[in-house]
């Protein structure tokens, strides 16, 4: 599936590009979900505690949540759990989503203009809830002490069904993809797309295209399709669900059943996972990690 999308090897889009930049697990405990992502080859960043800069202060205010991030060469995975007593709504609509299931639920996208990004989305008749400023501890890669500085575009918690939808703006791209925190063991090197089991494919598409400002292509009566500047989403029914990731059993609808990824080198992948103990299914189109082994959501490996 890999060669329906764009890729590009920059991380940042230009223009009005829009690229699919990372997506967010879920978790209720991050000691646990460390030590799985690492299982599967991942390295991860030091655990940290999200902020948002008061504007009139400056003073940097916990948001209620924390991260691990694995990054990749191009895009990256995020580990999210809740941190500290913040009583906020990006941490209620967290504690709701692990009631439904542990897994992915964030699919975030960047642009190179986050508030040409809002304007457009609010005037396309989206729900917005404030832009944030995010800001996080991060040590630089000649050790000194810095902060990664993003803005970070959220709808409304119930707008969009198919799950917390953001685009978001990198000011520090080079903070965040440090050489020394990519992947390299299990061989995998970027991240391709994303599929999310629902009822109506061609509704979620058309919702998401919008959103992106992107053009929703419809498969057939089973799938369709939102393709970005690199990488897209993929909308199956429960039936096409089972075809592309056989086994997986969606705990409740809409569920991101499986991320996908671009291999390096695909028998490098795949003897990673073979002496780490860790099944991989041969689907046809790609090697597949069960979402049990891999926190709710599975990992498809396209060759």
């Amino acid at each position: 599936m890999e060669n329906l999308y764009p890729f590009h090897d920059r991380q940042s889009p230009k223009g009005d590009e829009v690229f699919f930049d990372h997506v967010a697990w879920m978790v209720p405990d991050m000691a646990a979900a460390s030590a799985a992502m690492e299982r599967l080859g991942f390295k991860l960043t030091p655990y940290s505690v999200h902020g948002n800069r008061d504007p009139q202060t400056g003073e940097r205010i916990p948001q209620g949540t924390a991260n691990r991030l694995a990054m990749l060469e191009t895009a990256y995975i995020e580990l999210l759990c809740e941190a500290g007593d913040v009583e906020a709504p990006v941490v209620d609509d967290l504690r709701s989503r692990l009631k439904r299931y542990m897994g992915v639920h964030l699919l975030a996208f960047s642009h190179a203009d986050a508030d040409t990004s809002y304007k457009r989305i609010e005037a396309d008749g989206f729900r917005l809830q404030p832009m944030v400023h995010l800001r996080r501890d991060v040590e630089a890669a000649d050790g000194s002490e810095d902060e990664v500085k993003f803005s970070v575009i959220r709808a409304a918690f119930d707008e969009i069904p198919e799950g917390r939808i953001q685009v978001l703006t990198h000011h520090t791209p080079d903070l965040m993809w440090q050489d020394r925190y990519l992947a390299r063991d299990n061989g995998l090197v970027g991240m391709v797309d994303a599929v999310i089991c629902v009822d109506d494919p061609a509704a979620s598409a058309e919702r998401m295209a919008t959103f992106l400002a992107k053009d929703a292509k419809m498969v057939d009566d089973d799938e369709a399709l939102v393709v970005t500047d690199r990488g897209g989403l993929r909308f199956v029914t429960r039936a096409r669900l089972g075809a592309i990731a056989p086994g997986v059993e969606p705990p409740s609808l809409p569920y991101t059943a499986a991320i996908g990824f671009r291999s390096g080198d695909i028998e490098k992948t795949q003897s990673f996972f073979m002496e780490a103990g860790v099944m991989l299914i041969d689907t046809g189109s790609a090697l597949m990690i069960m979402p049990e082994d891999a926190l709710g959501t599975a990992l498809l490996i396209y060759k």
